[in-house]
This record gives structure tokens, sequence and C-alpha cells, in this order.
């Protein structure tokens, strides 16, 4: 999920069930007036791409559905410490990051103040410094052990690292109806996928049903229902699934790798090929999608009519 889904659906969860929430909008314009004045500076957001190298996706796509739990704002004056905290969530890579560490060594923010910041920073240190990110996960569970964003953040962790029973006792606290329904969400996203790699296909599509549920638009989450559809040879919903996904991540090329392997596996190479020159031409630069394709292309032409039936007539 891009830094842009993850505000919205923190902001869709908190104003529907807290109102001091919701007032503290009231506060941003104050704030906007600092910031173009000069007192404070917040770094743009970096956009960090939701795929790498497309075809194997090994690890969970890191989601984030919330950016601070921390006590709202209840003041008509935005402080400097609240522009700091604000600062904190702003999702700039480095700027952010050195933010969050000034709050947490500042010793001003206590409780789940506190517990967010932790767990921000170690958001943004989760892909360069996991070690990092799970010290400050560590350290937010410690000030509230029940706090549900850093339990699913440190899961991911775990399943980067290959540790799902791990990652379970944690995502199990907050795949829950109890959880925030968008932080709920991704537990249910992240536990699905531990399923899916411990080959637990029926609860994996269980709970990638929910994590549907509760936020349609994502497209990393029909990508993993699909995959383990596929494995339970559930072909045609797998790819519904793989549609689904092309439709949310139109840019993306994952979904029409997946469906080439479905293809050439129910003995379809040509339609296989096809999917794998449009992902090729979406992504040029994909070595596994361009292996993949030669090497269909020289199985289709092998297996060309003109090939097998050099006098030009039809097969009898």
């Amino acid at each position: 999920m891009n830094p842009t889904a993850r505000i919205a659906a923190l902001h869709g969860a908190l104003w529907s069930i807290d109102p001091w929430y919701r007032w503290s909008w009231y506060a941003w314009p104050a704030a906007m007036a600092v910031l173009i004045t000069g007192w404070i500076l917040i770094s743009r957001p970096v956009n960090t791409g939701a795929w790498g190298n497309a075809g194997s996706w090994a690890k969970p796509v890191a989601q984030k559905a919330t950016t601070s739990t921390a006590t709202p704002i209840k003041t008509t004056t935005v402080n400097a410490l609240d522009l700091e905290i604000m600062s904190c969530f702003a999702n700039s890579s480095i700027g952010s990051e050195a933010v969050c560490t000034k709050l947490i060594d500042g010793g001003k923010i206590s409780g789940s103040r506190l517990a967010s910041v932790y767990t921000q920073r170690g958001f943004m240190r989760r892909d360069k410094d996991p070690d990092s990110a799970m010290s400050d996960f560590n350290a937010a569970l410690k000030i509230q052990p029940d706090y549900p964003a850093a339990l699913n953040d440190r899961a991911w962790i775990y399943m980067t690292r290959g540790d799902y029973d791990a990652a379970l006792q944690d995502l199990n606290k907050t795949a829950s109806q109890t959880t925030p329904w968008a932080i709920a969400a991704v537990a249910y996203y992240y536990r699905g996928f531990a399923y899916l790699r411990l080959k637990d296909y029926a609860k994996a599509v269980a709970d990638l049903n929910e994590a549907i549920r509760r936020l349609p638009n994502n497209a990393d989450y029909y990508l993993a229902r699909g995959e383990a559809q596929q494995a339970q040879e559930s072909y045609d919903a797998a790819l519904r699934d793989f549609d689904e996904f092309g439709k949310r991540a139109p840019k993306d090329p994952r979904g029409l790798l997946a469906r080439a392997v479905i293809f050439e596996t129910t003995g379809k190479p040509r339609e296989a090929l096809a999917a794998l020159e449009n992902a090729v031409t979406l992504a040029p630069d994909n070595d596994f999608a361009r292996s993949e394709r030669d090497r269909l292309r020289g199985q289709v032409k092998d297996d060309a009519p003109e090939k097998n039936n050099p006098g030009g007539q039809p097969p009898t």
C-alpha cells in the first residue's frame, strides 16, 4: 500500500470512530500557515512503489493502515511539539525518521504517542535496517503490549525472515473484529499470506476474503488470494483475482505473470505467451518475464502447424 492509500485508510477509520480526531482537523489550517511562513518544513512523502522483482513475491507487500494513533491535538493552537509529530508521520524517508528519533530521545512524549512514534520509525526502517525496525516495534509493544500497528509491522518482519509461526502469534491478536477496521484488514492480509506460505490454503483464502471485504481496492490482496486459489487448483477463481489485481494495478506485471503460469499449467501456451508479452511491455527490464517469454516463444514456434505440416495441408 503506497503512502497515499495508507493515509486515506487511517483517515477513514479514525474519522468514523474518534470525535477528537475529527476536531483536530480544524487545526490543520493553522499548521499550514506555520509551514508557509517557514517555521517548519515537512518533507514530501516518497513514493516507494509496490513491487520490485516481479514474478516472485516471496514476502508480503508491506502495508501501512495507520500513520499515527497518538492522542489528537485538542487545542486551537498548534504548538511546536504537535508540528514535530506531524513531521514524523509525513513518511519522508530521511527527514521524518530524524524527527521521530528526536521525539523519542527528547522525552517529551509518552504512552500511546511514544508507542506510535516508535512504530512509525520502525516502519520507515523496515527495508533498509530490519533489525533496528524490529527493535522499534519491540519498544512500542513494551510501552503498549496490545498496540495493533506494531504487532502487524513486527509480523511483517518475521514473515520476511520466514518465521511464519512467530508472525501468526502477533497476527492472531490483530486479525480480529475488535481491531480498527483498516488495521485489521492489514492483519488479515498478512495472516492470509502466512497461511499461504505454510500451505494452509483454506485458511489463507478465508483470511484474504476478509481483507478484501474490508479494503476491496487493495490490489495486493487479490494477488495473494489468487495465488492461494491457484495452489488449490481453482484456476478460474485465481484468474479472476489476477484480473482484479490488474484492474487495480494496471502498471504492475505480476498479475500477468501469474496468469501465464496458470495458462501454461492448463495446456494453453499461446495464452501464456500473450500474457508474458504484455508483462514484458509493462516491465521491459524484468529478467524473469523476458526469459519466460523467450522460452515460450520457442515452444509455441516449435508446436506451430506450419513446422509440423510442411505441405500446408490441414491435419487429419
